[in-house]
């Protein structure tokens, strides 16, 4: 009983001593409060989408506090699936991952204030579209994963270098024109 008593002290100092999973930012963090400003002024966009039904848009997520208005100190960002937005503007997901608040499971439905939401995403055919914290989660990650996120959110240039780029780009508008 006693090695039972101290294997479960030592597994609840090293889950208080861990550092969170993901990304962490400093609150004040100004390349953060850039991304959640474009997520506000481009919300419109993902209401649009969600609303207009149109095929091969799907998956659309929202990111929001799960802990806000809770009387918890600590902020938990995770992601919504399978939003839905009520007549009355009630909007409605379930939990794409698990929470580390216990009170919440993988899966399990929830209401999202819209004052808690910072980021949004939906997928048109086959690209992504939103995902502005994760963009700049993206930018300050290992090159390796950066380029793996990349490709599963379709963000793949075609091309290689910018000069080919602009080559390309060129041809097209004189195509265009």
């Amino acid at each position: 009983i006693i090695g039972v008593a101290v294997l479960a002290a030592l597994w609840l100092l090293w889950r208080r001593l861990s550092p969170p999973a993901g990304m962490v930012f400093d609150l004040d963090d100004p390349r953060m409060e850039v991304a959640k400003q474009t997520v506000r002024d481009t919300l419109p966009e993902f209401w649009a989408a969600l609303a207009a039904e149109a095929p091969g848009d799907s998956d659309f997520g929202l990111k929001f506090d799960l802990n806000h208005g809770r009387g918890l100190p600590d902020r938990e960002l995770i992601w919504a699936t399978g939003v839905t937005r009520d007549a009355d503007g009630t909007i409605l997901g379930h939990l794409a991952n698990p929470p580390i608040n216990r009170d919440f499971s993988a899966g399990q439905s929830v209401v999202i204030n819209p004052a808690t939401i910072v980021d949004w995403c939906f997928f048109r055919n086959d690209i992504a579209h939103g995902h502005h914290i994760t963009r700049l989660m993206i930018d300050l990650s290992p090159p390796r994963d950066a380029a793996q996120a990349r490709k599963q959110l379709g963000w793949q240039p075609q091309y290689a270098d910018l000069a080919t780029i602009i080559e390309h780009a060129w041809k097209w508008e004189m195509r265009a024109a």
